[in-house]
């Protein structure tokens, strides 16, 4: 897939700690921007490399563009590229996720694969939220039994955070045609990590007001 792929060839970009940036002087961060603007550059350099090979791969596999979509070595790499987009603490502008489906027909097999890709966003996404949380928790004067009531309930909020994603934005689809006649289709979708920290964040406290409104509370504390 394309975002253990990515992993794999560019390995994990992480970011630069809360206090270090506080620390950063304007020097310092100009010098930042600088190098993450050059490193950008390089990455997507890399990334159109490795999109083209992929895209290569998938036709030799029997994979079309749909209709009125762009060609797939043309997809791969807006996909591929943004991708590798951070900022300049290094974190990354998107959250990315493939999946294939099998079906009777196209429709069906991408509406499958496009929902599972959700459910891998709203992982991802509930991943970084919680570490989050519990950095934040952390650092904060609050007590054992509510920082493990907030990590609880953010663990389960996988389903809640897929189904109140707004709009995500396709990357990649494309289909074959099986020999047996059922249609295989890929699916990349992409989604602004800004955006979906704020509607994880979002869901998070709403279930949190359910369960205990002081809990809600000392999520707002936190800075949310």
């Amino acid at each position: 897939m394309l975002l253990a792929s990515v992993i794999a060839v560019f390995g994990i970009l992480l970011p630069m700690s809360a206090g270090a940036q506080q620390k950063a002087t304007k020097s310092e961060v100009n010098a930042n921007q600088k190098y993450e603007k050059t490193l950008n550059k390089d990455l997507q350099k890399k990334a159109i490399k490795e999109a083209r090979k992929e895209a290569k791969a998938l036709e030799k596999e029997g994979f079309k563009t749909p209709v009125g979509k762009l060609p797939i070595e043309k997809q791969l790499e807006n996909a591929w590229q943004k991708q590798v987009e951070i900022d300049t603490d290094g974190n990354p502008y998107w959250y990315i996720a493939s999946s294939r489906a099998i079906g009777g027909n196209q429709q069906g097999a991408a509406l499958q694969a496009t929902n599972t890709a959700k459910i891998d966003l709203a992982g991802q996404i509930m991943s970084h939220v919680s570490q989050l949380i519990e950095a934040r928790a952390a650092n904060n004067d609050m007590g054992q039994e509510e920082a493990v009531s907030l990590t609880e309930v953010v663990a389960a909020s996988k389903s809640i955070i897929s189904a109140t994603l707004g709009r995500t934005i396709p990357l990649v689809e494309v289909y074959r045609t099986l020999p047996n006649k059922n249609v295989e289709v890929m699916v990349t979708l992409g989604y602004s990590s800004d955006a979906a920290n704020k509607v994880a964040v979002r869901a998070v406290r709403d279930e949190l007001e359910k369960k205990s409104e002081d809990l809600a509370k000392e999520l707002d504390k936190l800075g949310y």
